[in-house]
Order: structure tokens, then C-alpha cells, then sequence
């Protein structure tokens, strides 16, 4: 482009300029008499901050978890934006406090805006009613981290359930357990068959030697005596030994079914405690909205800035389209007229006589 071709786009716009001002003057005239006249807008700000990553759920085996703290953070952190931000918490929040608007609407003045070097995530309405934006902003968060804590603790309520079943079939299974103990005990006229036995050993032990005493007395009557006693203890125990055996069957099924139950037991309480510190939602900690005091600014120079420079450049391309035009008349003009004033004298002298 050389500078003659500069010259002539200079001539065109400055011959138009009255219209590039015009087109300029009447858009950010009509931008500033919308602002001045649209109702004043407020905006209310809440943050909240993961502090805690979901707890886990309830194992019945030991395993290794390979995460990081970390990374659970920020997996609960967006998972927990994502359901502040769905249709049905929006919903929600409109019906509770009877806003006259849809969930779109509402969801078109919702910001979240995430820092990286902050762990909180900050929530931005804007709304006509300075109290009403405050109520919207806090209602949004209160009612998410509810919502977040009813559909986190849905596998843990799902494995207390599980674990209330098996609890109590254990349960039955270790009431029968002890009352066969107990009947087995009852039948054979024996409480601990251990202190039984222990208490045999001792009576044959002591016999033994009240016999041996009666042998060094020289009295073999009174031995033999002792004989017969101890024979007939000796069946007993033999007895005894053999009920001993079976009792140490069902005593350690007994035992084995406890403490299958009382781990259960401590899983169910587990379950339990996570399940409640979920619904509870303590894990976000949400600093509430303030009402604000001062609506925003009605004029906003980015956008000012913006239009003026969209209808500079539009005042522009029409110049040109208008010159444009002109010439295009002009040369049809000159089309049409050119071969009357261009008529050849000699042959107009043709005719002469």
C-alpha cells in the first residue's frame, strides 16, 4: 500500500467523518442511557473449602490405598462444584426462597471462580436485591453440601445396611451357638470342664498318696481300699476327658462366632460415624455472603471501549460502502451520457450541402 492509496482512503473517511462520529456519538449515547436506566445489580460472594477428602468406604478386608490426600481433595472439591451447579440444587433454592425466576437464569448469574495457589473456591451471584442475593448465595452452598452429603453417604449407608444384615444373622447364629454350650453343660452336670479335669487330677493325686501312706503303714486293707477309689476316678476322668473334647468344640465355635460379631460390630460403628460426619457435611467449610452495601457499577469501560471501537470500525466500512456506491452511480451515469456529447463534427458536416 503506497502512500497515494493512504491519501485516498484518508480523503474518504474524512469526507464521511460526520457520519463515523454520528454512528460512534448515538451507540455509546444509547449504551450509556441503558446503563443509567437499567436497575441497579448487586452482587453477594461466599467461599468454601474442602477440608477433608470423603471418607472411605467401610472395608470387611484390610487393602492399600494408593491416592494421594491430595488428589481426593481435589476430586471431592469438583465434585462437590459440579452438584452446586446442577439443575436440581438450583431448583432447590429457587423454591425455598421463591424467586421469580427459572434455573437457568439463576444458573446464568451463578460464577465459580477456582484460585490455584487457594484451596477455596469462591461462588459469585448477582441479583437485583441486595438481601435477596445474600439469602441466594448462602442458600446455594447450605443446600449443596446437604445435597453432597445424601448422595456421598449413599455407599455407606448401603454398608451399614449390609453389615446390620450379616450382624444379625451372626447374632442368631451365636445365640446357638452358646445354648448348645449351656445345654451341653447342663446335660453332663459340668461347668468349666477345665477346672473339672484339673480338680480330678488333684483328688487322684491326693489318693495316690493316702495310698501310699497306707502301704508304708504296713496296712495293704486300707490300700487296697484306695485302690478301687482311685480306679473308679479314673474312669471318671477318662470320662470327663472325652466330654472335654466335645466341649472344647462347641466352646470354640462359640468363641469364634464372638468374635466374628464383635468385629461386625466395629465395622457397623465405623460405618456409622463416616455415614454421620458425611450428612453432616464438616468437611466444607463455607464462609458465608455478606448483604452488600454498594450495587455495581453502572458503567463498565471495557464495554464502553468495546462498542466505541465496534462502531468506529463499522462507521468506517460503511464510508467506504457509501463511497463506494457513489462511484458506482457516477460511472453509470457517465455511461449513459457519453455518446451524446461526444458526436463526430465531420460527420455532422456530412450533411452540409
Amino acid at each position: 500500500m503506497n502512500l497515494e492509496e493512504l491519501l485516498t482512503y484518508w480523503q474518504v473517511i474524512k469526507k464521511r467523518l460526520w457520519l463515523i462520529v454520528l454512528l460512534m456519538g448515538v451507540t455509546l449515547g444509547v449504551m450509556l442511557l441503558i446503563s443509567f436506566l437499567a436497575q441497579p445489580i448487586y452482587k453477594a460472594s461466599t467461599s468454601f473449602q474442602v477440608t477433608a477428602p470423603l471418607p472411605a468406604e467401610v472395608s470387611l478386608y484390610s487393602e492399600f490405598r494408593t491416592s494421594s490426600s491430595r488428589d481426593e481433595l481435589r476430586y471431592t472439591r469438583n465434585n462437590f462444584v459440579a452438584v452446586l451447579q446442577s439443575n436440581y440444587v438450583v431448583g432447590q433454592v429457587i423454591e425455598a426462597l421463591g424467586l421469580e425466576m427459572d434455573v437457568e437464569d439463576l444458573q446464568e448469574r451463578m460464577v465459580i471462580l477456582t484460585e490455584e495457589d487457594s484451596d477455596f473456591v469462591s461462588l459469585e451471584v448477582t441479583a437485583e436485591n441486595p438481601q435477596e442475593v445474600a439469602a441466594i448465595a448462602n442458600a446455594l452452598t447450605e443446600c449443596a453440601a446437604k445435597y453432597f452429603g445424601q448422595l456421598s453417604a449413599g455407599s455407606l449407608t448401603a454398608d451399614k445396611e449390609l453389615i446390620q444384615q450379616q450382624l444379625q444373622e451372626v447374632k442368631e447364629d451365636l445365640d446357638a451357638a452358646r445354648e448348645a454350650l449351656i445345654q451341653f453343660q447342663l446335660e453332663n452336670r459340668v461347668g468349666m470342664v477345665d477346672q473339672v479335669l484339673a480338680a480330678q487330677h488333684t483328688l487322684i493325686r491326693q489318693l495316690s498318696f493316702e495310698r501310699d501312706q497306707a502301704l508304708a503303714q504296713g496296712d495293704p486293707a486300707k490300700a487296697s481300699a484306695y485302690d478301687e477309689i482311685i480306679t473308679q476316678h479314673d474312669r471318671e476322668l477318662q470320662g470327663l476327658i472325652l466330654l472335654g473334647s466335645e466341649y472344647e468344640l462347641l466352646n470354640d465355635r462359640a468363641k469364634r462366632i464372638e468374635a466374628t460379631y464383635s468385629s461386625l460390630l466395629d465395622k457397623e460403628t465405623e460405618a456409622r460415624l463416616k455415614e454421620s460426619e458425611i450428612l453432616s457435611a464438616r468437611f466444607i467449610r463455607v464462609v458465608p455472603a455478606r448483604e452488600p452495601s454498594h450495587p455495581l457499577p453502572r458503567l463498565n469501560a471495557k464495554v464502553l471501549l468495546l462498542g466505541g471501537i465496534v462502531s468506529l470500525a463499522v462507521g468506517i466500512m460503511l464510508a467506504f460502502a457509501l463511497e463506494y456506491l457513489d462511484r458506482v452511480a457516477v460511472t453509470e451515469q457517465a455511461d449513459v451520457t457519453l455518446p451524446k456529447a461526444s458526436l463526430d463534427p465531420i460527420g455532422m458536416d456530412g450533411v452540409r450541402l
